[in-house]
């Protein structure tokens, strides 16, 4: 006897006031020489990392993302000619969502000279508590259509007999927010946050028998 079944999609979605700012650094240094544009590239993350160490953090809280070098040319009379290499460094930082401590490094930096492009993320520090409760979410949503569908059919539902979860990453974090930092002697204005709070949503589909 084939069973009688009922399939229904669940959404959930949860939003939650960001506790961590990502902050990451692009450095770039063009030079006609190979070893001075890797030099003065090195000497902006340096100029970074004593930002950091000012502003109470840790140097060695800013890794390395990405690092490269590519040859630069200049197009001119048919053909390209090579004019020098620009080297590029990311750093990258997950620090305490604290306005004041964002705001003193962010003017360090801005004081040092460094001129690097900023791309800023708020984000969740709990990310694996906040993917389960979107999924409890997400089932508490199907089984309330489903029981919806039910009580108009004139059904009762039995048992989950299947439950599909679409393994959809969830995001915890804000889109990136780019910013140039110019760079001033003496104490600089930071800009000011009001971070939105940080969404996520995903869906499951469960299965349930129909009694009767």
């Amino acid at each position: 006897m084939i069973k009688k079944t009922i399939r229904v999609k669940g959404r959930g979605s949860v939003s939650q006031a960001p506790d961590q700012i990502r902050l990451e650094f692009t450095l770039n240094e063009s030079s006609a020489e190979y070893k001075k544009s890797v030099a003065g590239c090195n000497r902006r993350v340096a100029q970074v990392k004593a930002a950091a160490t000012e502003s109470g953090i840790a140097a060695d809280t800013l890794k390395t993302t990405h690092f490269d070098v590519q040859e630069e040319s200049e197009y001119r009379s048919g053909r390209h000619h090579h004019v020098g290499f620009e080297a590029s460094h990311q750093l990258a930082v997950v620090l305490p969502a604290d306005q004041d401590l964002i705001g003193r490094f962010l003017s360090a930096v801005m004081s040092g000279g460094s001129k690097p492009q900023v791309k800023i993320a708020f984000q969740v520090a709990d990310g694996e508590g906040m993917r389960q409760k979107v999924l409890a979410s997400a089932v508490e949503n199907a089984t309330l259509r489903a029981n919806t569908i039910a009580s108009a059919a004139r059904v009762k539902l039995g048992q989950i007999v299947h439950i599909e979860y679409g393994y959809a990453e969830v995001r915890i974090s804000s889109d990136d927010s780019e910013m140039a930092l110019a760079s001033e002697p003496g104490a600089c204005e930071a800009p000011a946050f009001a971070p939105e709070d940080v969404e996520a949503e995903d869906t499951v589909t469960i299965t349930w028998e129909i009694e009767g």
